[in-house]
């Protein structure tokens, strides 16, 4: 199941158990601080530090994806967490680009985050296509 404006829907995604997760923000800090709360879950972190560059990340895997997992070589990503703010490619611009790939890749679960819920935002991060909306400091309850 995955989350859509707020309520789970069926996913399209296939099981896969190669428990990896794209984690997209600037500032290393916060990629400390997701990669250690990721990888307390028992996921393998896969971090991106703006839009562009993990678009370029998913589109390799998207070249690559096959029909089905295979776990013991896998590049799938199970979610995708991004920041709102940052250089290059911001997450709204990030979330668009991903929505737009065909296969499994474009239909990923993914969790924006921000120091601010300002409304405006979050309902442009739901046009966009997220499926979730955390605020910072992101906490091992909050996922």
């Amino acid at each position: 199941q995955r989350r859509v404006h707020g309520e789970w829907k069926r996913s399209e995604i296939r099981p896969c158990n190669c428990r990896r997760i794209l984690s997209v923000d600037d500032n290393d800090y916060n990629q400390m601080v997701v990669g250690k709360l990721i990888t307390k879950l028992g996921y393998k972190v896969v971090t991106a530090f703006n839009g562009k560059e993990a678009l370029n990340i998913l589109q390799a895997e998207n070249s690559n994806q096959t029909s089905k997992c295979n776990s013991g070589n896998c590049s799938r990503f199970n979610l995708i967490i991004t920041d709102l703010h940052m250089p290059i490619m911001d997450g709204i611009d990030l979330i668009k680009e991903i929505r737009m790939l065909n296969g499994i890749t474009g239909q990923i679960p993914i969790i924006m985050l921000s120091a601010s819920d300002e409304k405006e935002q979050v309902d442009q991060g739901f046009e966009a296509g997220m499926n979730d909306f955390l605020v910072k400091p992101l906490t091992e309850s909050s996922i």
